[in-house]
């Protein structure tokens, strides 16, 4: 009886330790890469793919470098591209997102509130469920339900053991739609901060979207145990993009002034940009629905 209590006891014990491994993260910097392609022959106003994937209405791609900034209630992601820089700073003690862009020699911006998103994402589901009804399927608007598939595969990145894990999703018409995502258990960020650090494409989604389907509209990320490393998405109209981490930087000293909105921006609030985007999420479509 005590050799059994004494290996209830370690058992118990080597559990707990196992599970206390995986540290929440207050302060990171995030540094990583992404590279899209987006379909050929794509109609401009087409509907979106499961996800919300789109392309810009014709052939290309895009890579970019990203940067997240992560500190308590504030967040800032820089992107870096050829289409111009995107800025994204995130304040939630204040519940307030700011979105620069610098392209073509100009540097414009809007703010929004969790009221502005919460309102824009209402706007675009009734859309969603119109089409959905109009063909006679009202079941078109809702997410898809993703299943997590584990695998014992793994590899480095940014000097992470990352395990493999494969998220399946089903479109309208029954196909299975796969994403690969490569995770690090070792450590996750608190709720609240972008899944995968928002870095495909730089967090534009972000003062538009909210985060609940992940980076770019992935559905399911949320349900990964651990901090995305990468993943790579293909999907049946030729859309793909592949994401990975190229430095993590775990409770850095990050100064305050990082989060402060920079000069020289004509910043406008989300309201006054709705002939931009709030007539069916048009300019968000056209940027891949970041």
């Amino acid at each position: 009886m005590k050799r059994l209590s004494a290996l209830f006891f370690l058992f118990t014990g080597y559990t707990i330790t196992g599970f206390a491994q995986q540290k929440t993260v207050e302060r990171a910097i995030v540094e990583s890469k992404t590279a899209i392609t987006f379909p050929q022959n794509i109609n401009r106003n087409a509907d979106s793919d499961e996800d919300g994937n789109t392309g810009f209405g014709g052939a290309g791609g895009m890579e970019s470098k990203n940067t997240v900034y992560f500190k308590g209630d504030m967040i800032k992601t820089y992107s870096v591209s050829d289409f111009g820089n995107t800025t994204v700073i995130i304040d939630k003690k204040n519940k307030k997102t700011t979105t620069l862009t610098e392209a073509m020699g100009r540097k414009t911006g809007f703010y929004s509130t969790e009221e502005d998103e919460a309102a824009m994402r209402q706007r675009m589901d009734s859309i969603r469920q119109a089409r959905g009804q109009q063909a006679n399927n009202p079941n078109n608007s809702k997410a898809p339900e993703a299943e997590i598939i584990n695998s014992n595969e793994t590899k480095k990145i940014a000097g992470y053991t990352c395990k493999k894990a494969i998220i399946q999703t089903k479109t309208r018409q029954g196909a299975i739609n796969e994403t690969i995502v490569w995770y690090t258990p070792d450590f996750k960020m608190p709720p609240g901060y972008p899944m995968a650090g928002n870095t495909g494409g730089g967090g534009f989604g972000r003062g538009m979207r909210g985060q609940s389907g992940g980076g770019f509209g992935i559905t399911g990320l949320d349900k990964i145990d651990g901090f995305v490393m990468g993943y790579e998405v293909k999907r049946p109209n030729g859309f793909e993009m592949r994401m990975e981490v190229t430095k993590v930087a775990l409770d850095p000293a990050i100064d305050d002034k990082i989060f402060e909105i920079p000069k020289g921006f004509d910043i406008k609030p989300l309201k006054e940009m709705r002939g931009q985007f709030g007539q069916g999420g048009r300019a968000t479509r056209n940027a891949g629905n970041n």
